[in-house]
């Protein structure tokens, strides 16, 4: 036990002790210990611009322009949205913003806007999207890291925390959606999503199907939907208690899933150096990466780990696990008596998929651990407007490898560039 030393002050007084000299070697290694944690990082910090956890600073640091703008949904979520702009710039130094084909794209579960930046100002998706003359918005979902306030509900309620997916596609889309259209002009976008950003699209459009006129294509990476094949071992372990009906799904339902402490984050991130095997950071990555991470772009994961999770709750992955035990994709199943209050039968509707009508191109890898090739099939079957199914060659390619993949842009990223370009001008 570390003994209080003797001070004299206003407070009170207390005698002078002697050190123990146990005490003082104690003191001489952690100080050493500091010393070389900080010879070790520091370098490393200024080195590489990896510890970025604004989306703006980001966007700026990789040389693009950027806005933010902040937008209500119906129930009260304060949600950001962050938009890399197509300028037009005079030689008096005035600049214009030009007018251009609109994409709004959304990350998936646990992630934000900064998810489609990590791989660098070359080989992001955004930019390149961005650098082809497109208008680019990055959407956030309620509960991450720059959408954590509703203008009736505090953070710290668990009634803030008592969403899942579904109020994403019903709220957070069509808020975003909607102010995109008003201030851009443009009446119609491109969506790009991946894994849980499909899912909310897919919601969307099945519960309001108005909105399908709102999209010339969609671009789905590795979409959740059906997850009863997956190969994930949290739905397999936790499925059973945390997605049916009982005492402890109950109480989680007002719960945030993930911290986004932005201090822990960093301090975190620079565990995981560039020549060392980052085991620390891909053992934190597995719920989401798999075990098989031999395509993750392991350079990448100092920023990962800056970045991801950042922020969400726990009725979101329950809503899965629900999804994986009764093997439909259907509403959230709150019990019989709450299900028949809600919508009038005693278990929750299924999505109804056929609604969708949106071009929609999907990209599928065969070792992909949240989303088995079985289930991409029977969503595929489900929907009427499929433009183009691509299954990625490499038969290690993994989830999270859709977005940090080694190689990810001339496997997917310029394809996806070269369709919205080919949609807009033939």
């Amino acid at each position: 036990m570390i003994r209080r030393i003797g001070y004299t002050g206003m407070i009170g007084s207390f005698r002078w002790r002697p050190i123990e000299p146990q005490l003082v070697v104690l003191l001489l290694v952690y100080s050493c210990m500091w010393r070389q944690l900080d010879a070790v990082f520091s370098p490393y910090r200024q080195n590489r611009e990896i510890i970025i956890t604004d989306a703006v600073r980001r966007i700026r640091h990789d040389g693009f322009p950027v806005e933010h703008h902040k937008v209500q949904t119906k129930d009260g979520y304060v949600l950001t949205l962050h938009r890399i702009p197509v300028l037009q710039r005079f030689s008096n130094g005035r600049v214009r913003v030009l007018r251009r084909p609109t994409v709004l794209m959304l990350a998936g579960i646990y992630a934000s806007s900064d998810a489609w930046l990590l791989n660098g100002p070359e080989n992001s998706l955004p930019y390149l999207l961005s650098k082809s003359g497109f208008d680019v918005w990055l959407g956030n979902n309620r509960g991450n890291i720059y959408s954590r306030r509703n203008v009736f509900l505090n953070a710290s309620e668990p009634e803030f925390w008592n969403f899942s997916w579904h109020e994403m596609s019903v709220f957070d889309m069509t808020a975003m959606v909607d102010f995109i259209r008003m201030y851009t002009g443009e009446k119609r976008m491109h969506f790009v999503g991946i894994s849980q950003g499909g899912t909310v699209f897919l919601v969307l459009n099945s519960m309001l199907p108005q909105y399908n006129d709102v999209f010339k294509t969609a671009t789905l990476l590795a979409p959740v939907a059906y997850v009863s094949n997956t190969k994930g071992a949290l739905a397999k372990v936790f499925g059973p208690l945390l997605g049916t009906r009982n005492y402890v799904s109950k109480v989680l339902e007002g719960v945030e899933m993930v911290s986004t402490n932005k201090y822990v984050k960093k301090l975190l991130s620079m565990a995981c150096l560039e020549n060392e095997r980052p085991l620390v950071c891909v053992s934190r990555l597995w719920p989401a990466a798999g075990y098989d991470t031999e395509l993750l772009n392991k350079t990448l994961l100092p920023d990962i780990m800056a970045n991801f999770p950042v922020g969400g709750s726990f009725k979101q992955i329950m809503h899965y696990f629900q999804g994986y035990m009764s093997k439909k994709f259907r509403q959230y199943d709150y019990g019989p008596e709450q299900n028949f209050l809600r919508y009038h039968q005693l278990e929750p509707p299924d999505y109804c998929l056929e609604n969708v009508s949106v071009p929609t191109t999907i990209y599928y890898a065969e070792n992909d651990y949240i989303v088995s090739v079985e289930d991409i099939w029977r969503l595929i079957r489900r929907l009427r407007s499929i433009q183009a199914i691509y299954k990625l060659p490499h038969k290690k390619w993994n989830h999270f490898d859709f977005i940090c993949g080694l190689g990810v842009r001339q496997i997917i990223f310029d394809n996806v560039v070269s369709n919205l370009l080919s949609y807009e001008y033939g």
